[in-house]
Order: structure tokens, then C-alpha cells, then sequence
């Protein structure tokens, strides 16, 4: 397994905005879903292309991971 999977950015660099739609993919994911980009517009509103920055960022700092079926934490270390 490569290293890098497992590393997740600090979530002090978060803005508020990032930390809103990061919450709101948690919530759909404890119950066993993935979040898709509508759904999540829909939940937190805010510009489209501010919600694509987030989910982009929120993904690159391993947060969360695009699947097919949309949005879904990444590695993290609190119980579900």
C-alpha cells in the first residue's frame, strides 16, 4: 500500500466552507452512502465552483475520495 493513502492533510487549513461540505459528505457516509456532487450542492448551496474547489482540495489533502458513486471519507482515525 502506498504511504500517501494514508497521510490526510491538517484540518486547520480548512476554511469554513471546506469544513461545511467535509461535514455534510461525513454525514451522508456514516449511513453507508456516497455523496454526489447534487446532493452536496443541494445540503450545503453556496457557488458551484466554490463547491468544486472544496470537494477538489478536501480530495487532494486525502480527506475525502471521488468514487464512482460520488463523494466518501478518506482515511480518518474516529470511530463511525
Amino acid at each position: 500500500m502506498d504511504d500517501r493513502e494514508d497521510r490526510r492533510g491538517d484540518v486547520q487549513e480548512l476554511s469554513d466552507f471546506e469544513l461545511t461540505v467535509y461535514e455534510t459528505v461525513a454525514e451522508i457516509d456514516k449511513e453507508g452512502g456516497a455523496a454526489d456532487f447534487d446532493t452536496v450542492s443541494r445540503l450545503v448551496g453556496g457557488p458551484e465552483e466554490d463547491l468544486w474547489a472544496a470537494l477538489g482540495h478536501l480530495v487532494s489533502i486525502n480527506h475525502l475520495h471521488s468514487t464512482s458513486k460520488g463523494y466518501v471519507l478518506g482515511p480518518h482515525d474516529w470511530a463511525p
